[in-house]
This record gives C-alpha cells, sequence and structure tokens, in this order.
C-alpha cells in the first residue's frame, strides 16, 4: 500500500488554519442556535413561524457586503439551511405541497428552499393542498403552482383565497429566492401561501383579487387599479365554471393592507376587493 506523501509545511499551516476557522463557524453556530431557543422561549413568534420578509432582509443584506470568491448563491444555500434548521429549533413546521403535474420540481424547489428535513404531505390539487392548512393539525404552508388563468385549476386556484372568514389564507412567499438557476436545479415557480399575512421585506409585491364587471377589458382593469394609487404589475383573469362574473387577480407594488384606503378607490368592482398576500421580490427579479 502506497502512503500519501505528508503535505509540505505551508499546506500544512493552512490546513491547521482551516480547521480553526471551522471550530470557529462551528462555534458561531451554536451561538446562534441558542439565541434561535431564546426566541422561541420569548415568545416572539407565535402560530405559522416562518417569516419570509425577515428571512429576505437578512439574505439581501448579507449580499450587499459579501466580497470575494465564494460564490453569492452559496451564501443563499447556508443562510437557508439555517433558516429550516431555526425553524426545526422553534417546534418545525410541515409543507403540503401540490403534486400532479411538475409536482416533482415542484417538491424539489420546496426542498431547496424550506430544506430537506422539513416533512412534506403531497397533495392531487390545489384545493386539498390548501385544506391541508386549514385543518386541525394540518401543514403550516401550502406549496402551489405558478400563478395562471388555465381552467382545469392548476395554476388558476388564487380565487380559493378570496375568502374572508376566521380561516383566512394568503400567499407568503415566491420561490426561488434565487433565481439565477445554474444546471441541475429544480427549474419554474412556485407559490407559498400560509395562514397568516406576508410580513414585509423593503422590496415586495402584493397580491389583490378583483371582481370586475364583464365589459371591462384588461387593459381598462389595470387603468382603474392605476387610477386608484397602486402601481401594477401582471394580471390573472379567468371565469369561474358556471359563473357569469369574473375574476381577477392583479400583481401591485409593495404589499397592500386589508385597510389600504386605495382598495375602496378601485371603480368598476362589483364587490370589494380582497388581498390575498403578497412576498418578497426575488433576487434576481429586478435585474
Amino acid at each position: 500500500m502506497k502512503i500519501p506523501p505528508s503535505p509540505s509545511g505551508r499546506l500544512a499551516e493552512l490546513r491547521t488554519q482551516l480547521d480553526a476557522l471551522d471550530d470557529q463557524i462551528h462555534d458561531l453556530l451554536m451561538q446562534r442556535a441558542k439565541l434561535v431557543e431564546a426566541v422561541a422561549t420569548e415568545g416572539g413568534k407565535t402560530g405559522t413561524k416562518i417569516r419570509p420578509g425577515r428571512e429576505a432582509i437578512i439574505l439581501r443584506r448579507l449580499l450587499g457586503r459579501h466580497e470575494g470568491a465564494l460564490p453569492r448563491q452559496a451564501i443563499v444555500r447556508f443562510w437557508r439551511e439555517m433558516f429550516g434548521a431555526a425553524l426545526i429549533i422553534e417546534g418545525g413546521q410541515t409543507m403540503a405541497v401540490c403534486d400532479g403535474e411538475g409536482g416533482e420540481a415542484r417538491l424539489a424547489l420546496a426542498r431547496e428552499h424550506f430544506g430537506p428535513l422539513t416533512p412534506v404531505r403531497r397533495h392531487h390539487n390545489p384545493a386539498q393542498t390548501l385544506a391541508d392548512v386549514t385543518r386541525e393539525n394540518g401543514a403550516q404552508l401550502a406549496v402551489l403552482p405558478e400563478l395562471g388563468e388555465n381552467e382545469d385549476g392548476r395554476s388558476s386556484w388564487w380565487p380559493l383565497l378570496t375568502g374572508t372568514g376566521q380561516s383566512r389564507l394568503y400567499v407568503i412567499a415566491k420561490i426561488p429566492f434565487w433565481t439565477k438557476r445554474a444546471e441541475g436545479l429544480p427549474q419554474g415557480d412556485a407559490y407559498v401561501v400560509a395562514a397568516v399575512p406576508p410580513d414585509a421585506s423593503g422590496n415586495d409585491r402584493g397580491l389583490i383579487a378583483l371582481q370586475p364587471s364583464a365589459d371591462i377589458s384588461r387593459g381598462r382593469l389595470v387603468a382603474l387599479v392605476k387610477e386608484a394609487g397602486f402601481e401594477p404589475g401582471s394580471l390573472w383573469v379567468r371565469r369561474l365554471p358556471g359563473d357569469t362574473r369574473i375574476s381577477a387577480l392583479v400583481e401591485v407594488d409593495g404589499l397592500v393592507a386589508e385597510d389600504d384606503p386605495r382598495l375602496a378607490a378601485i371603480a368598476g368592482l362589483e364587490a370589494p376587493p380582497v388581498v390575498v398576500g403578497g412576498y418578497a421580490v426575488p433576487l434576481g427579479e429586478n435585474s
């Protein structure tokens, strides 16, 4: 058996320095875990514990100060693992993932974002996925397909969030948060829904459900939203099966509070608008 050569003096010194840094990093991780425990004990979070806005603030701040050869995407990956580990310390969470077409990629996106240790329940359609979040001892998060208008309901699940009762659900995040996808990473988009409103990150998009008059065009509807004081972006429109009414979802700049006076200023509607959540703008979407 051939014995590998001993490292040179300089290489051995560098390895010793790396070992010392690893110990320091590990010490800091253990200190961070103790602080997370303190947050949980002090009641800093109740109910659904995920705070995507706060996570976005942390990642943007760190990337803003980052320099050197370490890939920026590695910073996102490291801290996403820490966010997932922190939630385990705080009591854990379960995510319900909408299966079916694109389900495997959606599951991969969810595991990438929330960590491989997060328990998963898979459901055939969006309605079943959302129902898991509303029932007792259900999941804390629902991961759903990207928004759309198709008639099969797979991507046009957003009308299910327009109820105004006690069991309100909101869009709270869009994934992946790092949009520059390297080869081998899951593709596509998904939205995260929970029983809490989204928390602000400082660079957000809000989602408002509308019920416009049937004779209003897309262009006119966007104009009415803008005239009310919003900066509209994407718009999705669909007619529910067996219903003459039209449902619309508009994306606007910034999160929207449910008592925002601009909502009442949107003209041409047959029912009051409903805020269905929003999300921190993912890294790369503004570039």
